[in-house]
């Protein structure tokens, strides 16, 4: 039997918010997912992850994460190698603080959604990351999202500790030692992720890199059958 797949959210939104990019995994592989708690960094969160696998009775599982996600993946591949079969990286930075040189349009664009009550500033976070070209041909899709994040939202101590944890994550001086195969993910509209998740692709003997054509940096949303096959085609690999 092969390996389950675990899945690692972005900010924002809960399990509910996978959408069809997990509806596309579930017809061909047992998807895990769960909530994770606010932890102060995302090494900590990787550990929750392993007490989800320990909980299921799971020994070795794939793993995809994307952006904070991809960043708790990480971890889980370093410190926890046995127990990572492939990983899949998403919009991933290997350090968080690689956004500096627009951090302050970052931070008044998440105060603004912060300062809304819970429900509305955690659907505005995910929202807020989709590409222009995504919310204005599929309002449909986007109103999806807004409703799935509002009805389960995290508290604004939650969101907070979380993007602190995005903010002071540093795996750089690790990434050597990942031996799963890796298959490392960016959208074509999000530049500065694309360009500094290569990155990792110089430290990670195994890995490989695709682009998701005409996308942002929330591939799971704007392109979900695409990725879904990407993730497929790479823990199937022999």
């Amino acid at each position: 039997m092969s390996s389950p797949i675990l899945l690692l959210r972005p900010l924002g939104g809960s399990t509910l918010s996978w959408g069809p990019f997990k509806d596309a995994l579930d017809r061909r592989l047992r998807v895990i997912t769960f909530d994770p708690p606010a932890r102060a960094t995302t090494r900590a969160m990787a550990k929750d992850a392993i007490h989800v696998l320990d909980d299921l009775g799971i020994g070795r599982a794939h793993v995809f994460g994307i952006s904070l996600g991809g960043m708790v993946a990480t971890w889980l591949a370093i410190d926890h190698a046995a127990r990572v079969d492939r990983l899949v990286l998403v919009s991933t930075l290997p350090k968080g603080t690689m956004f500096r040189h627009d951090v302050a349009l970052r931070a008044l664009s998440i105060a603004r959604c912060l300062a809304r009550p819970p429900a509305q500033a955690e659907a505005c976070l995910v929202t807020r990351i989709l590409s222009n070209e995504f919310r204005r041909n599929h309002p449909k899709d986007v109103e999806r999202i807004r409703k799935a994040a509002m009805e389960r939202p995290a508290s604004h101590r939650a969101l907070v500790t979380m993007l602190a944890a995005a903010a002071r994550h540093d795996a750089t001086s690790r990434l050597q030692e990942i031996t799963a195969p890796t298959l490392v993910i960016a959208g074509e509209l999000d530049p500065i992720v694309t360009r500094h998740s290569q990155r990792i692709l110089t430290h990670v003997k195994h890995a490989r890199f695709e682009l998701a054509r005409g996308v942002g940096h929330d591939v799971s949303v704007e392109a979900p059958e695409w990725l879904a096959e990407q993730v497929i085609r790479h823990v199937r690999e022999t």
